[in-house]
């Protein structure tokens, strides 16, 4: 099939990213990491959800200060940034990473909630 993303071991559907977001609600071990731009988010994010810019000149330093052992729902707007910040979270040693597919579009799309 043409012009479509090949799906990756990390990738997660909207509707299992809430889910997963539901289930976790008390977890202080669970983090949801945004990573477009502060300009993206403050327009809408997923609740709790933390930014860090992936197109930040620290990005990278800034995950270097995140616990590795927790696990992590991260997005962007259609999911290429946040497929890429999970690759990097990989080579940094993350372990429990999931990036929602089709990023916060396809969240919106599905009519889950934002603030």
């Amino acid at each position: 099939m043409f012009g479509l993303r090949k799906s990756r071991k990390n990738d997660i559907k909207a509707v299992d990213a809430h889910e997963l977001i539901n289930k976790n609600l008390s977890n202080l071990e669970f983090v949801i990491l945004d990573v477009r731009s502060p300009d993206e988010y403050s327009v809408a994010h997923i609740d709790r959800a933390e930014n860090i810019d992936y197109n930040s000149q620290i990005f990278k330093s800034e995950l270097n200060k995140r616990d590795r052992n927790k696990k992590y729902l991260v997005y962007c707007r259609s999911g290429h940034r946040s497929s890429n910040a999970v690759k990097i979270m990989i080579e940094l040693g993350f372990t429990d990473i999931h990036n929602l597919s089709g990023g916060i579009r396809k969240w919106k799309g599905e009519g889950l909630p934002l603030i």
